[in-house]
């Protein structure tokens, strides 16, 4: 073997070993940080999503207290409208009795001077008895007296009355104004109790926008963190695929060595020649997207999920219901027959199961499985209406050939 033959296969024999230290890329602990985050952040997101909902029940209890305090207040309103109308009528009937006092009085003292004009001459000062001494005989003096007591009876009795009745009422009008007073004061009490309603609900509406602001900030913040990961993902296969290209460019180095060495050592005239290489190969035969690197979608979203289980599919295919023209546009097998592994894509209203996808914007999930006896496919999907927007969100959904799928 020649002194250069020997230097080579050491130099071969070297890099082969070094080469294959690095296999695991030194910045896998980027990717790994960043997926920790990410759980952090979409864990820190349902905390808060749950949050929203307690606010929510909150702020919906406080709406029917005011609106039910609301109806009290009208309540009270009426009745001390009525309360007042009551008073009113009270007042005017008390008015009322008080005039036929006066009138009652008149007509006493109307009495009186006739009967001081029927008596005569003044005796003792007294109408009443000027009227009885004056009588001319004793049956016109038994007249007289039985005129007097039917006078006398008759206006006491009228006054009683009349007064009995103005007592009355004063007293209906007292308790209406004691009702009215209450009232009042119930009705103070209540507009009290719904200002602070209104304050607990205003209280309640900032905390909830405050919640919600959290998630839009959390939503952003995840959108960077999965950037960051894609990133960090990419950079960590790449260093990968290089580590492994170096490994074999070393190993084929070595193999060009043995084989020289090999020929050498059986004095050949000529050079040696080299193992033919094996045919690279492609893989699984299947298709990628020619934009198919990272994730542009937004956290949350339908798409954004089936990029995030089908990394072959394309970044920028739309809305859920464009997916299969995107597809077909990029080559890709479009049609209606089910398959685990493909894409399914829903039409705008298209039921999904027991409910539609959105009119405008459609729906798309992964085929996890396809049962053709029942025609139906379980897939799982992500969407900010399920609860784990991220995903996976599980369902069988039947009548599964009038779908379009995707096939890779």
């Amino acid at each position: 073997m020649s002194l250069k033959k020997s230097i080579m296969s050491v130099l071969a024999i070297g890099v082969l070993g070094i080469s294959i230290l690095p296999v695991v890329p030194a910045a896998a602990s980027s990717a790994t940080d960043a997926k920790t985050a990410i759980s952090a952040n979409e864990s820190s997101t349902d905390d808060l999503l749950t949050q929203i909902a307690t606010a929510n029940t909150e702020s919906i209890k406080l709406d029917q207290q005011i609106s039910t305090n609301s109806s009290k207040i009208t309540e009270q309103e009426t009745a001390i409208k009525d309360a007042t109308t009551k008073i009113a009528s009270l007042s005017g009937q008390i008015d009322q009795a008080q005039q036929e006092v006066t009138k009652r009085t008149a007509v006493l003292k109307s009495q009186l001077v006739s009967l001081q004009k029927t008596s005569g001459d003044a005796v003792s000062g007294n109408v009443y008895i000027d009227f009885l001494l004056n009588s001319n005989d004793f049956a016109d003096l038994v007249s007289r007296s039985m005129t007097v007591n039917k006078l006398n009876q008759a206006s006491k009795t009228a006054l009683a009355d009349v007064n009995d009745a103005k007592t009355s009422l004063t007293t209906l009008k007292n308790d209406q104004e004691s009702t009215k007073t209450t009232l009042v004061n119930t009705k103070a009490s209540l507009v009290k109790e719904k200002t602070n309603l209104t304050d607990l609900k205003a209280e309640a509406s900032k905390k909830e926008d405050a919640l919600n602001q959290k998630i839009t900030d959390n939503k952003d913040e995840l959108e960077a963190l999965q950037t960051k990961y894609d990133q960090a993902n990419a950079e960590e296969s790449a260093k990968a695929a290089a580590a492994k290209a170096a490994v074999a460019s070393a190993a084929k180095t070595t193999v060009t060595a043995k084989a020289e060495t090999t020929t050498d050592s059986n004095s050949s005239a000529t050079s040696a020649t080299p193992a033919a290489a094996t045919p690279a190969s492609n893989g699984s035969g299947t298709q990628s997207s020619s934009n198919s690197a990272g994730n542009s979608y937004a956290w949350g979203q339908c798409t954004w999920y089936v990029k995030s289980v089908a990394s072959w599919a394309g970044n920028g295919w739309g809305n859920g219901n464009q997916w299969g023209a995107s597809a077909a546009a990029e080559g890709f097998t479009v049609n209606n027959s089910p398959a685990a592994g493909a894409i399914v894509s829903f039409a705008g209203g298209q039921m999904v199961g027991s409910w539609a996808a959105d009119g405008s914007y459609g729906h798309v999930a992964y085929v996890q499985s396809y049962n053709a006896a029942s025609n139906t496919i379980t897939i799982t999907q992500g969407g900010m209406g399920f609860d784990s927007p991220g995903g996976p969100n599980t369902q069988t959904v039947s009548g599964a050939s009038a779908f379009t799928y995707i096939h890779r």
